[in-house]
């Protein structure tokens, strides 16, 4: 890519922090999809050791949206909105991290799993709906954060249903719904890099 492909820095983090969002979410829905269609093909083990993979990708990439909102002006549109969302992100995945982690390892029993995929899901659901309070400019943008508070939603109500087949239908929905947004995050990150490099627009963070 030539230099001149990345207007400015935040814009640079940005990008990769989508093409890190789409990966992962790739990732969870394959898994997910698979583990419903084909339950035990994979040894429990080796499933476990992916998703805690699949979870590190996502601290990965809400520490790129802090490194975009870091290089991004105090008096940016949003600006505060996103900084307090990504915050909520960066908890969020870190604490998934963990659940994860600890299933991979068995150190823990399956409540403090419990516990740390239900507080995971409900800081992702929280920086979504920040992200909804203050909407960013533009029809695709706004309809991947909406598609993000639904996404974060499903796996919200996933974790209060005692159904396992119930639960990992609404997860694989959510999943779905994910990677349709994670597109559209990267179809918004383009329009806000030509709305930058055309017209010096300021600029929106074009993630979530």
């Amino acid at each position: 890519m030539e230099k001149s492909f990345f207007p400015n820095r935040a814009l640079f983090w940005s990008f990769w922090a989508n093409v890190i969002y789409l990966i992962g979410m790739i990732g969870y829905f394959l898994m997910d999809v698979f583990n419903y269609i084909r339950p035990n093909v994979i040894n429990l083990s080796l499933s476990s050791s992916i998703y805690a993979i699949l979870a590190g990708i996502f601290v990965i990439d809400t520490t790129l949206q802090i490194f975009s909102v870091y290089n991004i002006s105090r008096n940016a549109h949003r600006y505060y909105a996103m900084v307090l969302s990504s915050i909520f992100d960066q908890v969020g995945s870190h604490v998934y991290f963990l659940g994860a982690l600890f299933t991979a390892t068995a150190l823990t029993n399956s409540t403090t799993i419990a516990i740390c995929n239900g507080v995971g899901a409900a800081n992702f659901a929280m920086g979504a709906a920040i992200n909804m309070l203050a909407p960013g400019s533009g029809v695709v943008h706004l309809l991947a954060n909406s598609l993000n508070l639904l996404g974060s939603l499903c796996y919200v109500l996933a974790i209060f249903l005692t159904n396992v087949a119930l639960t990992q239908s609404i997860v694989i929905v959510g999943d779905s719904i994910y990677v349709i947004d994670a597109i559209l995050y990267m179809i918004s990150w383009f329009i806000h890099r030509r709305m930058t490099t055309l017209e010096g627009e300021p600029i929106l963070l074009a993630s979530k």
